[in-house]
């Protein structure tokens, strides 16, 4: 059960200590709100964490009096709770220390990965983009096949040597069915804009971010410089993103190496083309209510876009619910969470829904395809069953 080395930095190992054990953390967990264990309590995880390290005689210098090495069973147990996060950062927001607390769960998950203590169906999704470049495990040829099913698609699909705008889709809109509509949906809304855009198919390989999620971002090193490659090879100034997490990732590990580049989401994207008057879209009489997507919101900071073109909309009326923005709940689908227990990310999601819907919502409306297809299966195991879209898929709407 061997180590690399220590993970955290000096100034996590302070955080460490800087704790209070106040339980605003607990408040805002949504594992710990469904089930209330002190395994998935963030303030007690910190505690563990530091008695580990303090045990092994690491992070501080009087910690050799406590030395006392933790057998592999306790740090089995101990890393269900750190993967049993969505990593959606609502600790961290309201955290009085100031604590990076999504840091300091990254770190902790790659220093589990490195003892190989991380939950073992990780390691099928490790090998799956290791083998086929993307987290489903199916043959990367087939990642533009959602062009396939659309009934106007270009005779070139898309896919041309050279563009302005580089559309990189992700994993889960490529190849799950029940999202595909949403890569389809900015297709044409890019269109409809007159944007020069192309997307790379098989020539697009995953962002990195499950295997980030997992503890183990060593590894996507190869598909950083590759996909780093291909916006050059296409001489794109923009890459867009629908998915907030490649968007997330594409901002921290891939933007310090592509200057000049400039990295939108699709609702920033969106929102740029309707000020410019290139998307004029029609009356749509509907209350509907927007979910702020986890790595869209809190970890990357875009709350003003898609309520700009949500506000666009004639007769479009926003129903925030009673948490939004900073307070936004989760979907459930974050962090790797689906792949390690897909129940609990099932409850989260389902409890997410329902809050979503308190001031009479006819319809979620969120900015994030794993959000949209999580609460599409909740919408199903709910009496209370409502549309659920993508913020491109409400506005193709409007614009046909």
């Amino acid at each position: 059960m061997g180590a690399k080395g220590c993970r955290f930095t000096m100034r996590q190992l302070m955080e460490l200590d800087a704790c209070t054990r106040c339980g605003e953390c607990l408040k805002a967990c949504e594992t710990y709100g469904r089930l209330g264990t002190d395994l998935t309590a963030p303030a007690q995880k910190l505690k563990q964490f530091r008695a580990i390290l303090m045990g092994e005689g690491r992070g501080l210098f009087f910690s050799r009096l406590f030395k006392r090495e933790r057998s592999e069973a306790e740090m089995q147990e101990f890393a269900k709770g750190v993967y049993a996060c969505t990593l959606c950062s609502r600790c961290t927001e309201v955290c009085p220390s100031k604590m990076d607390l999504l840091g300091l769960w990254f770190s902790m998950r790659q220093e589990l990965a490195d003892r190989d203590v991380h939950p073992q169906n990780l390691n099928t999704a490790r090998d799956a983009i290791i083998a086929t470049r993307n987290v489903v495990n199916y043959p990367n040829e087939e990642r533009a096949t959602w062009v396939d099913f659309m009934m106007e698609a270009p005779d070139d699909l898309y896919q041309r040597e050279k563009a302005d705008v580089l559309y990189y889709v992700g994993c889960m809109s490529s190849f799950s069915p029940a999202i595909q509509g949403i890569p389809q949906a900015y297709a044409k809304v890019l269109e409809k804009a007159g944007v020069d855009f192309t997307i790379l198919g098989e020539k697009e390989w995953c962002c990195g971010f499950p295997l980030k999620a997992a503890g183990m971002l060593d590894l996507a090193d190869e598909l950083i410089a590759h996909n780093i490659e291909m916006v050059k090879a296409v001489g794109a100034k923009v890459v867009t993103f629908n998915c907030p997490s490649c968007y997330n990732t594409w901002l921290k590990e891939y933007g310090p190496r592509l200057p000049g580049v400039e990295l939108l989401h699709s609702s920033q994207l969106l929102a740029r083309l309707v000020k410019e008057g290139r998307l004029q879209p029609k009356t749509m009489d509907l209350n509907v209510a927007y979910h702020d997507p986890c790595d869209l919101g809190r970890n990357s900071g875009v709350y003003r876009a898609p309520r700009e073109v949500l506000a666009a909309v004639p007769g479009l009326n926003l129903r925030e619910p009673p948490a939004v923005r900073e307070k936004a709940h989760c979907c459930g689908g974050g962090g790797d969470l689906e792949i390690v227990d897909a129940g609990l990310a099932r409850d989260v999601s389902l409890a997410s829904y329902h809050a979503l819907l308190k001031n009479g919502a006819e319809a979620i409306v969120t900015a994030c395809p794993q959000c949209t297809r999580m609460f599409r299966a909740s919408a199903q195991r709910s009496p209370n069953k409502v549309e659920v879209m993508d913020l491109t898929e409400l506005i193709l709407k409007t614009l046909e």
